[in-house]
């Protein structure tokens, strides 16, 4: 493992910053679930002087989302996300992956299978679900799944994926569009009016159909080595495209491939490999910077006669560093109310709210009393994951009222022709 990786590791001085606003922290007031208590826990592992096999201490690594919340208020600016990420890897190594996380692995890596499962699952979700009333349009299931009770909202499957609608082998292009997979595959409507926008500015784009799964899911559970076949493949196919951006729509996975493709390389101390992602990391981009930045759309915006606030994605605010473009946009197209803490994460993670629902409920239930007392119509955020978390939350405890939007549909709307 590459030494720069230790040095996150080393820098904390277990100040105890951290626990001030580390959100599972204040939902489990124990130390283990802290940035400084995974730090020491880690180091220990490292040594061996403890390992990971009950279940409850595995607990201490994987109850944290991620957030990196405390990678930003910490002064020595300690990477507590490398940190638990190298541990998972650790653990996975020794004791292997639950069943699910090897289904979603074998998933991820090949496309047609993904399409097939997904498809499936399409024709016959009338058979296992319906439609509900919700602040979004969503379902909920029939009968619960593992991990996924049947209260639970979720996003519709989308008839037909985002890459069947756009996808081509054209390689030259102003810019190329990476999805995600949940846009991909669930909030197609979220593509379309990125579409629609580029569209309405004439800017030529090539959506690659070769493009797989960006990992993030399983290089959160620690899965390096699955990471590392999607990472090469993506890496080699944006390296054959002849365009000035790639616009990645989910933030969580523009910040997998601008960020933590390099130090998945460090990781296994592949230089090579780490200097060809560093190559990609300088054309990706997330689309709303890119909107504000390098096109005329804030020129060109009309004004909606809707009340809105703005909720922030932990990946795209802290580990993006895109804060003001999204409040600057939504203060020229509508009636905008910054709501009291903002930035809080809404405790989606990824599977941390299939594997710690109560938790990841309790967390997202802090935010509805500040989105209610801003008075707004549409809670506005950039991220389809923390999108199904506060739709589902805002159900939940009966806030219908409230619409659940992306930002890339505000502007759709906005955007004159």
């Amino acid at each position: 493992m590459d030494k720069r990786l230790y040095q996150a590791w080393e820098s904390c001085v277990k100040c105890g910053i951290c626990r001030s606003v580390c959100p599972v922290f204040k939902e489990e007031k124990s130390e283990p679930f802290v940035a400084r208590g995974h730090i020491t826990l880690l180091s220990e592992f490292i040594k061996g002087n403890i390992d990971f096999r009950e279940e409850t201490a595995k607990d201490y690594l994987y109850k944290c989302l991620l957030c990196t919340t405390c990678v930003e208020s910490c002064p020595n600016n300690s990477e507590t996300d490398t940190i638990v990420e190298i541990a998972r890897h650790e653990v996975i190594k020794r004791h292997g992956l639950p069943t699910y996380k090897k289904v979603m692995s074998k998933l991820l890596k090949n496309r047609k299978l993904m399409d097939f499962a997904f498809k499936s699952a399409t024709t016959f979700s009338p058979f296992f679900a319906r439609e509900i009333d919700s602040p979004r349009k969503g379902i909920n299931l029939k009968i619960s799944l593992s991990g996924i009770e049947k209260n639970r909202t979720l996003p519709p499957l989308s008839k037909k994926t985002f890459l069947d609608k756009y996808g081509s082998n054209k390689n030259k292009a102003k810019i190329a569009i990476f999805p995600g997979c949940l846009i991909n595959y669930t909030y197609t409507e979220i593509g379309d009016a990125f579409i629609d926008i580029v569209n309405k500015l004439k800017i030529d784009f090539t959506v690659p159909k070769k493009q797989l799964c960006c990992g993030a899911p399983i290089y959160f559970a620690g899965n390096f080595e699955d990471t590392r076949y999607l990472a090469e493949k993506n890496i080699e196919l944006f390296l054959s495209l002849d365009v000035e951006k790639i616009v990645i729509l989910e933030p969580t996975c523009t910040s997998m491939i601008k960020i933590d493709y390099p130090k998945l390389f460090m990781y296994f101390e592949d230089r090579k490999w780490e200097e060809k992602a560093r190559k990609v990391a300088e054309k990706i981009i997330d689309p709303i910077s890119y909107l504000y930045n390098f096109t005329s759309t804030k020129e060109r915006l009309k004004k909606l006669n809707i009340k809105t606030t703005y909720h922030d994605p932990c990946h795209l605010k802290r580990a993006l560093k895109v804060k003001n473009e999204p409040r600057l946009f939504l203060k020229a197209t509508t009636n905008y109310t910054e709501m009291k803490e903002a930035d809080r994460c809404c405790g989606n993670g990824g599977t941390f709210s299939i594997d710690y629902r109560d938790v990841s409920l309790k967390i997202a239930s802090r935010k509805v009393k500040n989105i209610v007392d801003s008075k707004a119509e549409y809670l506005v955020t950039t991220c389809s994951a923390c999108l199904m978390q506060l739709t589902d939350i805002l159900h939940l405890e009966n806030k219908d009222n409230v619409k659940t939007v992306h930002l890339l549909e505000i502007l759709n709307e906005a955007l004159e022709a």
